[in-house]
């Protein structure tokens, strides 16, 4: 019983508030550049192509595997995840990549692609401590009716989330 209230206080949040964006798409994986090829390669950043997806927009301007991205519009890239974050903020956007490719570094431009994905945008603000004293102040009674309350609510909101997924289906 607590497993199911627990997922139905994070997952609930989670459905009600996800929505669908509009990213931008390069069709590289890869992987931050350790500290011996960063030592070897004399580099002190970028991010090592290790998969470039068929027919993406990576694969269209020639970047091979094994290519190092080091900045995407001027901006550095420190490891992958700087690589997503930069690459998401501009769909259909032609970029500058600086890239170190066969011992030598080159700027290629890049028309980046689209695709969706679902975020979710959930802020919760946190009681004070005033509301936490008068919520502990209660009597085991009252917080017991409260709880059964809440549960009741729950199974409302789960009732009407099922609807909602049918209506969505249809």
């Amino acid at each position: 019983m607590k497993k199911a209230f627990i997922l139905a206080v994070i997952a609930l949040p989670l459905i009600m508030f996800a929505e669908e964006q509009t990213i931008g798409y390069l069709g590289v994986s890869g992987s931050d550049l350790s500290e011996e090829i960063k030592i070897a390669l004399d580099l002190e950043y970028g991010v090592l192509v290790k998969k470039v997806s068929e027919d993406s927009p990576a694969d269209k301007s020639d970047i091979k595997v094994g290519d190092i991205i080091l900045e995407l519009d001027g901006d550095k890239v420190i490891d992958f995840s700087t690589l997503k974050d930069l690459i998401k903020a501009k769909p259909k956007k032609t970029v500058k990549l600086k890239i170190y490719s066969s011992q030598k570094i080159i700027t290629k431009k890049v028309e980046l692609g689209e695709r969706t994905a679902t975020v979710f945008d959930f802020r919760m603000e946190l009681p004070d401590i005033e509301d936490i004293k008068v919520m502990f102040g209660k009597s085991t009674e009252k917080l017991k009716e409260d709880i059964e309350q809440i549960k009741e609510e729950l199974k409302e909101l789960k009732a009407e989330l099922e609807e909602l997924k049918k209506e969505i289906k249809k």
